[in-house]
């Protein structure tokens, strides 16, 4: 296994692999795992990407050890929050992983895609979970918490299938459609998760928690922008190839949110808990870890079917292609 192979331009490569305007760093397919685990650590268009999300999985690690210090992980109250930091542990856990063997091969580029797409719909339900029970400033009866939770979770499902869809379906990598459908997704999820932080920056609300609150969704609009504007590459095609692309801008905004996020929910957490104490609903196991369970279980069935149709179509495409070889070696 030869660690040093140079990479690829994207001329060399299948065009399911392309990245738009990304012309170089490609690596070689269909290498041993090992190659790819240990290429994280030489210079090609995925290291950065990889890395990135390293620092959030740690960074995800260190909250889930801070909040166990502050707060008694036993109590019912700290549920949504560790749910929450779960999800985003997972996402960037997987997305690092997606990133590290997405030249293995196109099977495995769409299976790990499509989870990545799925936890990112797990991050938002995490978002939600989180604002819903402890960043509103106004009494919730419980039914009206379980719409918001079910609603939520149906959105975290929705992101999983647009995802899905864009990486077994829609196969064109420059396809609009590939960045609309998860785009839409996640937005739909986001507007879910912010609604009363919207509601408490209307009302002018000054305090510190809403100040965490305001940065982080300053970096996840900057994140959609970055997502769908395929800024600086655009302009400057192989200039941006293996550092200072979107996606790695994407990344880091991500995870600054992620911060943010978190650093708000404690804030209101200590301050609801020590001087508003509005009634409150008790988070559940089946309110928290349990939906959140729900929501792996479907999607792990929603990917499993689109993989599935992803092997059928590229098994139809290569037997169509063998006879078309076959039928130019006859002539």
């Amino acid at each position: 296994m030869e660690l040093n192979k140079r990479t690829l331009c994207k001329s060399q490569v299948p065009a399911y692999f392309h990245v738009p305007y990304i012309e170089t760093g490609y690596r070689y397919f269909h290498q041993p795992w090992k190659f790819y685990l240990y290429s994280v650590f030489c210079n090609n268009v995925e290291t950065l990407n990889v890395w990135t999300h390293v620092v959030g999985t740690l960074l995800m690690t260190s909250r889930i050890y801070q909040i166990s210090v502050i707060f008694d992980h036993y109590d019912p109250y700290t549920w949504p929050l560790l749910t929450a930091l779960l999800s985003f542990f997972a996402t960037f856990l997987a997305s690092s992983i997606a990133h590290m063997f997405s030249h293995k091969s196109k099977d495995v580029n769409c299976c790990m895609f499509m989870v990545d797409y799925a936890c990112i719909g797990l991050f938002g339900f995490g978002a939600v979970l989180n604002h819903h029970h402890y960043s509103v400033n106004k009494n919730v009866d419980s039914t009206t918490q379980w719409r918001i939770l079910l609603t939520s979770s149906v959105l975290a499902i929705l992101c999983c299938v647009c995802g899905a869809i864009s990486k077994a379906v829609i196969t064109n990598p420059l396809s609009k459609h590939r960045i609309i459908l998860p785009a839409a997704g996640v937005g739909l999820l986001y507007l879910s998760s912010i609604t009363p932080i919207v509601d408490r920056i209307l009302n002018f609300e000054t305090t510190g928690g809403i100040y965490h609150h305001g940065f982080q969704i300053l970096n996840m609009l900057a994140t959609g922008f970055f997502f769908s504007a395929k800024l600086p590459e655009r302009f400057f095609p192989g200039t941006f190839d293996f550092i200072g692309n979107s996606h790695q801008i994407f990344h880091l905004l991500m995870i600054q949110a992620s911060v943010s996020h978190v650093d708000g929910v404690i804030w209101d957490m200590l301050f609801h808990k020590l001087f508003i104490r509005l009634p409150r609903v008790t988070p559940s196991f089946w309110s928290t870890f349990g939906l959140a369970f729900v929501i792996v279980v479907v999607d792990a069935f929603i990917i499993q079917r689109f993989y599935l149709h992803f092997k059928g179509k590229s098994a139809c495409h290569n037997f169509f292609l063998s006879e078309n070889n076959n039928n130019t070696d006859q002539k």
